[in-house]
């Protein structure tokens, strides 16, 4: 009997890569490629997972008689199960997951923190800071993902039609994190047709609920609330197509939250980790009222799609 098939998805560090904290690609001669964690504490890498319960194996560059190093990992602000070994020349982080980690997306974002940090020289340079040598990631589910979807093409199509007709856009974000408030200041963000060259996303709020003012320069703030159980309160006054295109906006925070990440030099995962988990249950909350609103609600596309979106007074 043939054994079921398993996807897996493979990150060669060789390569370029989607995250940042890492320095340039080198190859070990006859054998492998890697890159050096750093300069900064914290490694970002982004790829895409499946949805659900996983694991993956990152494959470590050590020297002969060199222990396996200590590393903390986090995947989508989530601290996770990691457990190094050694494989022959090589050491292994074994990483697991639950569902919970990958809920609302299948874009996996792994934060990587070490324990140390040494100064080597850098081939023909100075010195540098660096943490470990990481060769290769290889993401695979641990359960039966969904089946095969018999409307997929429709499934197609709404994607085209929203990102056509609804577009929305993050832009660029950088950050100001603390633990009891945070910023994301968006560059280039869109909603619809209206082009919104700074927008500020403030976010606040105690224990599981989460507030969310969002504002461009001069205007007043729409407030978004969701309250610990899950609920999602959005400001009145908008019409079904602006309703329609912030859930979007709100949707996409998480993955904007970790590219500012990415820019925002000396972040303490703890405190950043913290504010990518809840912009993540916002997200899966944001997906599904935007499910309710395409489904039962009022005709988003109807009127005037060059009409700006209509920003409190």
């Amino acid at each position: 009997m043939t054994a079921p098939w398993t996807r897996r998805i493979v990150v060669d560090l060789l390569h370029p890569v989607d995250g940042s904290g890492w320095h340039e690609a080198e190859l070990l001669p006859g054998t492998v490629g890697f890159r050096w964690s750093g300069p900064g504490r914290l490694s970002t890498l982004r790829a895409p997972a499946p949805p659900g319960a996983g694991r993956a194996e990152a494959l470590l560059v050590l020297q002969p008689g060199e222990a396996p190093p200590d590393i903390a990992v986090f995947l989508n602000g989530r601290p996770v199960a990691a457990a190094p070994r050694r494989l022959g020349a090589f050491g292994v982080l074994d990483i697991a997951w639950d569902a919970a980690a990958m809920a609302g997306g299948t874009l996996a974002e792994f934060w990587f923190q070490p324990a140390r940090m040494i100064q080597l020289p850098a081939p023909g340079q100075r010195m540098r800071s660096v943490g470990f040598r990481l060769s290769t990631l290889t993401i695979e589910a641990t359960e039966d993902g969904p089946e095969a979807g018999s409307e997929a093409a429709a499934l197609l199509l709404g994607r085209r039609l929203l990102a056509e007709r609804l577009p929305v856009a993050t832009g660029r974000a950088r950050l100001v994190l603390s633990r009891d408030g945070a910023e994301m200041h968006l560059e280039g963000a869109r909603l619809g047709p209206t082009a919104l060259p700074r927008l500020t996303v403030a976010l606040g709020g105690l224990d599981d609920a989460l507030e969310v003012a969002l504002a461009p320069p001069g205007g007043a703030a729409l407030r978004v609330t969701l309250r610990g159980g899950g609920g999602l309160a959005l400001p009145g006054g908008l019409s079904p197509r602006d309703a329609v295109l912030l859930l979007r906006l709100l949707a996409a925070l998480p993955e904007a939250f970790g590219r500012g990440v990415d820019a925002a030099e000396g972040a303490l995962p703890e405190v950043a980790a913290d504010w990518r988990r809840r912009l993540g249950a916002l997200s899966a909350a944001a997906g599904v009222a935007l499910a309710v609103a395409l489904s039962d609600g009022p005709d988003p596309l109807a009127g005037d799609p060059g009409l700006g979106f209509g920003w409190p007074a």
